[in-house]
């Protein structure tokens, strides 16, 4: 199979950075000195899921920073295993260097991160989009699934062995994503392997870190997802997919219930997408986000 990946109107430049402990990859769209976006994937993914949307939002006169998380793409590992709480406290150093007021961007996990970020340093922020990361539902498993993760060394074993496990090709990568994602895009699953895995000795292998994997229970909870969303003073667009997908498990009234926390929301169903619509419906996506950006710099102005 050749991987190929979406054609964007540019490539992103990219760079390390040393903060908390770790390295983090960035990759940027845009002019250095226009007003800062940064952009967090979701679990599982990297900074390179944003090459559609973040070409197209510097075009609208942003620098755009998309990172790669913590144990995913070309970032630094995970010490001690996932930490949701650890992921926003990167994203807090980040508002440091790109200097206030950033524009938040945050899909399903990430999602998540930028508005707990934005309920805990809303002078730096500017303004929140969401992508379907409002949180797990209410009713995710999280007391079990949590007691496996911390008590069960079987548990841990069977998670690191799938998380760590190699693949012949990359074909096989990304029939293994496409089987989990059923709605993402074949291209973006190609995407996906292209920059998401590593290559040695003729096998394939996932470059996030498998202790995410053990990890992930503890971190992005439905307490640990809604605990700051009342502190959210910036302006927050949310939007979601009209089909049901994996990882879009949540009924419209407790999306509703979540929307209620905020000062100031707007929400937006896309038709026609599931959890990755940014990816799926690529042109609805962008032109909600326009309209919002457009309103909210009519507003400051």
């Amino acid at each position: 199979m050749s991987i190929g990946r979406p054609a964007g109107p540019s490539e992103p430049r990219s760079r390390t950075v040393a903060l908390n402990g770790t390295e983090l990859r960035l990759w940027e769209w845009g002019d250095p000195l226009a007003p800062p976006v940064l952009c967090a994937h979701g679990a599982f993914d990297h900074g390179r899921m944003w090459d559609e949307l973040a070409p197209r939002i510097s075009e609208l006169g942003y620098r755009v920073v998309a990172m790669d998380g913590r144990g995913h793409g070309d970032s630094g590992r995970l010490p001690h295993g996932m930490s949701f709480q650890a992921g926003v406290l990167d994203l807090g150093f980040l508002l440091v260097e790109l200097g206030p007021p950033v524009g938040l961007i945050g899909h399903s996990m990430g999602g998540g991160q930028v508005l707990a970020a934005a309920g805990i340093w809303p002078e730096e922020i500017a303004w929140v989009i969401n992508i379907d990361g409002l949180g797990p539902p209410d009713n995710y498993p999280v007391d079990s699934l949590v007691e496996a993760a911390t008590t069960s060394v079987e548990y841990a074993e069977k998670t690191m062995q799938r998380g760590a496990r190699p693949f012949a090709s990359p074909a096989d990568m990304a029939r293994q994503r496409g089987a989990i994602n059923t709605r993402l895009p074949q291209r973006w699953l190609e995407h996906m392997v292209a920059h998401g895995s590593t290559e040695h000795d003729g096998q394939y292998r996932w470059k996030w870190d498998p202790l995410f994997n053990v990890g992930l229970p503890t971190g992005f909870t439905p307490e640990q997802a809604v605990s700051e969303f009342r502190l959210v003073e910036a302006p927050v667009l949310v939007l979601t997919g009209g089909e049901d997908d994996m990882w879009s498990e949540m009924p419209m009234t407790e999306v509703q219930e979540r929307l209620s926390r905020f000062g100031d929301v707007e929400h937006h169903e896309v038709a026609g997408a599931g959890h990755y619509l940014h990816l799926e419906q690529p042109e609805q996506t962008m032109a909600l986000v326009s309209d919002f950006l457009d309103r909210r710099e009519h507003r400051s102005r």
